[in-house]
């Protein structure tokens, strides 16, 4: 009996020791002089991993390197005391998930990232965004729960379209930054606007026009347009709208083989012949209704000038 008890307790006690070596525990390598605490080898591979982990408690975390193919929603509760988080270069995710949580920036810079997904729970804590220089190619329409975002930065990744509804839940949004990627559709809709967007970027894509531009950006005093095909007739008016609010722009066209606007490159497309054959109907129509106007005119002193013979007869008849 007495032999089985120490048995146990020998169990336990290696279970424990066991336990507590598996704790992972990470320690700044360096704080720096803006204070960034920098974290270096941090694997964070699965359940196990996550329920082990232990790292600072610092206002402004510098993940340098490792991999977190999985960044969940159960790693946010290690990091009470964080309110900046950085995630850079060397540290590989696969899937990234933006929770609810303390922080007010989130920064995830190449790491081979193919996915973020945002949870469904309405977030007015996170004011920076920036998730760049990855392969992402869809903006989750959970983002719209981001509520208090100030800046948004997806560039330099693969997205092709994006849904500009899906950030009017986000009233202070100042910065949306899009460039380099593939964007072919800015979707919007008539009455959507952006009351407090001062810095619109959205060089190196795909797009031919923005729907709606003049009304959605009351604010907008930065833009940036270079290398994308746009309609030269859009074109021309959105630099006509441009110039009268004295918007800046970010960066000119360095060449181009079709035509210039403002230092800016377009290319005829159907869209041009199409309005300029609205443009030829409309001058058409517009010189039969002046045909039209004359004509009636004409007819209104004819008839004037008959009425009057006509009144001529009757005196002479009496």
């Amino acid at each position: 009996m007495f032999k089985s008890g120490r048995i146990l307790l020998s169990a336990i006690a290696a279970c424990f020791c066991i336990q507590i070596a598996a704790t992972k525990s990470y320690k700044c390598s360096v704080i720096n002089e803006a204070g960034f605490c920098f974290l270096e080898n941090v694997v964070i591979d699965g359940v196990q991993s996550i329920q082990t982990l232990d790292l600072p408690r610092h206002p402004i975390l510098l993940i340098k390197s490792g991999a977190i193919p999985n960044f969940s929603k159960e790693i946010y509760s290690h990091l009470p005391g964080v309110r900046l988080l950085h995630i850079y270069n060397n540290t590989v995710i696969r899937k990234m998930l933006i929770a609810s949580s303390n922080l007010s920036e989130i920064n995830v810079q190449r790491n081979g990232l193919l996915e973020f997904e945002v949870e469904p729970v309405e977030n007015r804590d996170l004011k920076t965004l920036t998730i760049v220089h990855n392969a992402i190619t869809t903006v989750p329409k959970n983002i719209r729960y981001l509520e208090g975002l100030e800046k948004l930065y997806l560039y330099n990744n693969s997205i092709e379209y994006v849904d500009l509804e899906l950030f009017t839940n986000a009233t202070q949004l100042k910065v949306l930054s899009l460039y380099d990627n593939r964007i072919k559709t800015l979707d919007s809709k008539q009455g959507l606007r952006f009351p407090a967007l001062q810095t619109l970027s959205l060089s190196k894509n795909k797009l031919v026009y923005i729907p709606y531009f003049f009304e959605a950006f009351p604010v907008l005093n930065a833009i940036s347009l270079r290398k994308n095909p746009w309609n030269c007739q859009w074109l021309e008016s959105a630099m006509a709208h441009i110039n009268q609010k004295a918007i800046q722009i970010a960066r000119k066209d360095a060449t181009c083989r079709d035509r210039w606007v403002g230092d800016i490159c377009c290319y005829k497309t159907v869209l041009d012949f199409l309005y300029y054959l609205r443009q030829e109907d409309a001058r058409q129509d517009r010189n039969q209704l002046l045909q039209m106007a004359q004509q009636n005119q004409e007819l209104k002193h004819l008839l004037e000038r008959l009425s009057e013979s006509v009144h001529k007869l009757e005196e002479r008849g009496k």
